[in-house]
């Protein structure tokens, strides 16, 4: 099972709204495009020992995308990407990876910065199951065992 949080594995992310892309300071536009692209995770994003990001680069998706480097960011709470193979995140595409930078938690679009332009940022869903593997979703079974009790 490939986990989103494993190197190597890759990540299938689509948007679930229209994406902003940030042209340079003051300079960005909403595209209405919500067409996955794929990335192959290279890094994990720590905050205070616990996993809240992973990033690498882009392999698939529209050309926007190509040569860039994706980083997402836990979106859901109770989400454990370590073990989880779907869930939602919060994504930045940029010429690196993105940085926490302290100012905000990671889980705020302005607590991470990319170095230069373009940057494309918006919510997504994101996929790591192999063909016809379960989804394993920590965010969701945590939800279901709560309304349980």
């Amino acid at each position: 099972m490939p986990a989103i949080a494993e190197v190597g594995s890759v990540v299938t992310v689509t948007p679930l709204d229209e994406v902003q892309v940030i042209h340079g300071p003051g300079n960005h536009e909403y595209v209405a495009d919500r067409s996955p692209f794929s990335l192959k995770v290279r890094g994990l994003i720590e905050d205070k020992g616990e996993i809240v990001g992973v990033y690498g680069d882009v392999i698939t998706g529209h050309q926007r995308y190509c040569g860039m480097t994706a980083t997402l960011f836990l979106r859901l709470d109770n989400s454990d990407w370590r073990r989880d193979n779907l869930s939602h995140a919060q994504f930045k595409v940029g010429r690196g990876p993105a940085r926490l930078n302290g100012k905000y938690p990671y889980y705020n679009p302005e607590g991470t910065d990319i170095d230069g332009y373009p940057i494309i940022m918006r919510f997504a869903s994101i996929d790591s199951r192999a063909p016809g593997e379960p989804a394993i979703d920590s965010a969701t079974e945590a939800f279901r065992k709560s309304q349980a009790e």
